[in-house]
């Protein structure tokens, strides 16, 4: 059995999670279980993985046991560097049972070193990398759940790194347009649920940057814009990106189009997309300046919509971010869901988490994204 130690927007990194498998189980707050083991490169929404060693441990004392009983059995080499990521809202004090761990562990003929948290109870990604705790060493993962814990070692955490470099090193970025984070690419990307051989199409391209994430999961994507700037911007970046990483899957870049207008390919394809989120405000707009796009950023989308309706091949599945905007505590919306549904599309729902909570949103900022997962009526 595996765990996964989700990121900030949970329901939204659940919701990928079962898009993967249908069994996984929440067991607190963000922390969700699998039997099936997937490739944390390819999920945004996962921070840690970890595999289960022991349940329903009920003592610390237990605990200490599996711990020096895991490190004999698997013949760790003799000098090794630990630590302790402790999830969950008991007064135990990790750090110390750590240190009394090593003495136990050194009268074994082992030579630890224990590296605790910076900061807090958990070892984040960055002290794991530079304390090269893995792959070599051991994170120890202790989840409180109810009245027992849960042990675990981590297997694999987000390549913060290589996220960066993707997001911020790419040779054209647009504040002023707004950029879809790589992560949350890789969950809709995820949220759609691609067979091998489809294709994926981002209409509204802008920068590339889902098309990166789609080739390094190993699919083929297309991608277009309306804007000639968004377009060469696109180009440029995709070549950085063919430069420096290892494209699993072609990238195409065709010429300036209009979303609404646009002719789809005749294989198999989803359309994977952040749709146009209207204005982005760098600072705090009035709701009357909001409620001015409202009416155009709706036509857009209607006719988006429509027009993969009029495809000789339908999409099997259509993934798209739609804004919604937080002012003064209140959340304002297009509310656009159903009238996409009624045009001939059936809304994906998933049991973990309800669609009305597939938002990504980063505090200080205005414009927050809604995740919405459609499919084609098949009579269309």
């Amino acid at each position: 059995m595996y765990l996964y130690i989700l990121g900030r927007e949970r329901d939204l990194c659940l919701a990928e999670l079962e898009s993967k498998d249908k069994n996984v189980e929440l067991i607190t707050e963000q922390i969700a279980v699998s039997k099936k083991l997937f490739d944390i490169n390819n999920l945004g929404g996962t921070i840690k993985v970890g595999e289960i060693i022991a349940n329903n441990v009920s003592s610390v004392n237990e605990l200490q046991k599996e711990i020096i009983n895991h490190c004999k059995a698997i013949k760790l080499e003799t000098k090794f560097n630990y630590g302790i990521s402790y999830y969950g809202n008991s007064k135990i004090n990790f750090n110390q049972i750590g240190i009394k761990l090593k003495k136990e562990l050194k009268s074994t003929g082992l030579k630890p070193r224990f590296v605790m948290p910076s900061d807090g109870a958990i070892l984040n990604a960055a002290s794991i990398k530079h304390n090269k705790i893995f792959p070599d060493g051991r994170e120890f993962i202790v989840v409180q759940s109810k009245d027992k814990m849960l042990l675990a070692i981590g297997l694999s955490f987000q390549d913060i790194d290589m996220y960066s470099k993707r997001d911020y090193e790419k040779p054209c970025r647009d504040r002023k347009v707004g950029m879809l984070p790589p992560k949350l690419s890789q969950i809709m990307i995820n949220l759609a649920n691609p067979d091998d051989n489809t294709v994926i199409c981002d209409p509204f391209c802008g920068s590339g940057g889902l098309l990166m994430e789609a080739s390094l999961m190993g699919y083929d994507s297309i991608g277009s814009d309306l804007s000639d700037d968004m377009t060469i911007c696109a180009k440029k970046n995709i070549e950085w990106f063919l430069d420096n990483f290892n494209a699993k899957g072609k990238v195409e870049i065709l010429k300036s189009n209009d979303a609404t207008k646009l002719k789809y390919p005749k294989e198999r394809y989803s359309v994977v997309t952040e749709g146009f989120l209207g204005i982005n405000f760098l600072s705090k707009p009035t709701k009357q300046l909001i409620d001015e796009q409202i009416s155009n950023l709706k036509k857009i989308y209607v006719e988006f919509f429509k027009n993969l309706l009029l495809q000789e091949r339908l999409p099997d599945v259509v993934c798209i971010c739609v804004p919604f905007w937080r002012v003064n505590e209140q959340t304002i919306r297009l509310n656009l869901i159903d009238e996409i549904a009624n045009l001939g599309y059936t809304i994906v729902e998933f049991k973990s988490a309800r669609q009305s909570t597939l938002n990504y949103y980063r505090e200080n900022q205005f414009t927050g994204r809604q995740i919405v997962v459609f499919k084609p009526n098949k009579e269309n």
